[in-house]
C-alpha cells in the first residue's frame, strides 16, 4: 500500500512539474498547459485532458516558463518609429466685415480686423459712411409743415479704432473685451461732430479655421460733442454717457 501511495505522489508531482507557468503583468501566476504560441496570443489549456482551449494576449504577459525550464520574455515593448505628421496650424489673421443693421440708422460700415498669430488680440479699423435716412429710408408724410426737423443732405464719415482681447477656453463663441474709440460726423444725429470712448465687450462667433465670422458686442462709455448744427437741441462742448450695440458679419483669410 505504501508503494502505491509513493507511486501516486510521484505521478502527481510529475504532472505539476509538467505544467507551464504564465507570469502576468497584473502580478498573478497562472499554471497551464501551453498548446501553441501565435504572433500576438498564447493558446493554453487549464489541464492536459481538457477539451477547452483558452487564449491570452502577449501584451498581458511578462514571461512564460515552460515545463522544461525555458523562459520566453514578452514585457519588452517593440520600439516603433512613428512619423510625426502634426503641423502647427496657422490661424487666419485677416477679417473684413460689414454691419448690416447700421443702414437703418444712416451708416454704411466696413470693418477690417487684423489678428495676432495666436488670434488672442484683434486690431479693428472701422470706417462708416453716414447719411440722414429721413426722406430716404423713412419717407413719412405725417408732418408736411415747416415745423419738422430739417433733413440733411450729403454724407460724412466716422472712423476709429478697437482693440479686442480674446479670452476663454471656448473657440466659439469667443469672449472679448477692449477699448472702442470713434471720431467723426453723424448725419443721423443732426450732423454733430463728436468723439466717443467706450469699453466694449462681446463675443466672436465662428470656428478658428473657418472663413465665416460674426461679432456681437456692447459698449459703455462717454461721447464728447465738438460741434452741433442742431443748436440748442444738442448742446456743443458737452460730454454725455454713451451706449452702443453692434453686430457684424464677414469673412477671414
Amino acid at each position: 500500500m505504501q508503494k502505491l501511495y509513493i507511486l501516486v505522489f510521484l505521478l502527481f508531482s510529475f504532472c505539476l512539474r509538467a505544467q507551464d507557468k504564465l507570469f502576468l503583468k497584473n502580478g498573478t501566476l497562472k499554471k497551464a498547459f501551453i498548446v501553441s504560441i501565435a504572433v500576438d496570443v498564447v493558446y493554453y489549456k487549464n489541464s492536459d485532458t481538457s477539451l477547452q482551449t483558452f487564449q491570452i494576449p502577449k501584451s498581458e504577459l511578462i514571461l512564460i516558463e515552460n515545463y522544461k525550464g525555458d523562459v520566453f520574455i514578452y514585457s519588452r515593448k517593440k520600439s516603433k518609429q512613428i512619423k510625426d505628421t502634426t503641423q502647427a496650424h496657422v490661424f487666419k489673421q485677416n477679417a473684413i466685415c460689414i454691419q448690416p443693421l447700421g443702414i437703418f440708422v444712416g451708416r454704411v460700415t466696413l470693418i477690417y480686423e487684423r489678428f495676432t498669430k495666436d488670434n488672442r488680440i484683434g486690431f479693428v479699423f472701422p470706417l462708416s459712411l453716414t447719411f440722414d435716412p429721413s426722406g430716404k429710408l423713412y419717407n413719412s408724410g405725417i408732418d408736411t409743415t415747416n415745423n419738422g426737423p430739417a433733413r440733411l443732405s450729403g454724407v460724412n464719415f466716422i472712423g476709429g479704432l478697437d482693440v479686442n482681447f480674446y479670452m476663454g477656453r471656448f473657440n466659439t463663441p469667443k469672449f472679448f473685451v477692449g477699448p472702442r474709440i470713434r471720431y467723426g460726423t453723424d448725419m443721423f444725429m443732426a450732423g454733430i461732430e463728436a468723439y466717443s470712448i467706450q469699453t466694449q465687450f462681446g463675443w466672436k462667433y465662428g470656428k478658428p479655421h473657418k472663413p465665416f465670422i460674426q461679432h456681437l458686442s456692447f459698449g459703455f462709455g462717454m461721447v464728447r460733442i465738438l460741434s452741433s448744427p442742431a443748436g440748442a437741441r444738442i448742446s456743443p462742448k458737452q460730454s454725455y454717457p454713451w451706449f452702443s450695440m453692434n453686430y457684424s458679419l464677414g469673412i477671414k483669410w
